[in-house]
């Protein structure tokens, strides 16, 4: 019990510092793989020095990984930082929910053929309830989710607490690309359902908020991508006009 307390005084004191909890929420939400301690002091306007040791203490406590970059400059090598996958979870008094989820699952599993089915529904409902919430923020919606600003449609489609990345690739069609798998721990015993899981809720809060959008799931990690890639596309025009 000492050491569930003694490491969660060690989180919060990491993130007590508001301008390191800024660096790590930058590090999150953005499209690049790898940082420097030169791209973080310039983009959070401090000394090498403290972005450094900002970048540290987010490693100690598991957050971020480094490694020795011996590519970009010559001579001595420098460390690039990187997003570590697994979570840190902070719970008072000391809950066993990741526990509970990988039983559940097993129940499923146990359960047959039309578990898949029933786990999809349940999270394609889930997905419509997230719209439903989404129409009190945004009432009047564009004609296709590409058309809000970038801000606007990640608070919609963000059911992890990462936003998506978009990349609009023509007028009909566009590509997320989700960096943060919300049930990364599990990947490894369950990665097919709930890769399937995820597209479902996704598929009922983008086809409740635009009907005549079909979301695709085209690449995800169990597959050995290093992101998950859903396309949009625009299934009739006529009715966008």
């Amino acid at each position: 019990m000492n050491e569930i307390f003694e490491e969660a005084q060690k989180i919060s004191s990491v993130f007590a510092d508001k301008t390191r909890f800024l660096i790590y929420q930058f590090i999150l939400t953005q499209s690049e793989v790898t940082y420097t301690v030169k791209t973080i002091a310039q983009k959070f306007h401090i000394h090498p020095n403290v972005a450094r040791l900002h970048l540290s203490k987010l490693e100690e406590i598991g957050l971020l990984r480094s490694d020795w970059d011996h590519q970009t400059s010559p001579g001595r090598p420098g460390r690039v930082y990187s997003l570590r996958q697994e979570a840190l979870t902070l719970s008072f008094p000391p809950r066993m929910y990741p526990l509970l989820s990988e039983l559940l699952l097993e129940t499923l599993q146990q359960l047959g053929p039309n578990e898949q089915a029933v786990l999809l529904r349940i999270g394609f409902l889930h997905g419509q309830r997230l719209a439903q919430s989404a129409r009190m923020t945004v009432p009047a919606l564009p004609a296709t989710p590409w058309e809000l600003p970038i801000t606007a449609l990640g608070s919609l489609l963000t059911i992890d607490g990462i936003p998506p990345n978009l990349i609009t690739s023509q007028d009909s069609s566009a590509t997320l690309r989700l960096r943060n798998c919300p049930f990364h721990e599990m990947l490894e015993r369950f990665g097919v359902s709930l890769c399937a899981l995820h597209h479902a809720i996704l598929s009922g809060l983008i086809t409740t908020l635009w009907p005549h959008i079909e979301l695709t799931l085209v690449h995800c990690l169990p597959d050995g991508a290093s992101e998950c890639t859903l396309r949009l596309q625009l299934l009739n025009t006529d009715a966008a006009s």
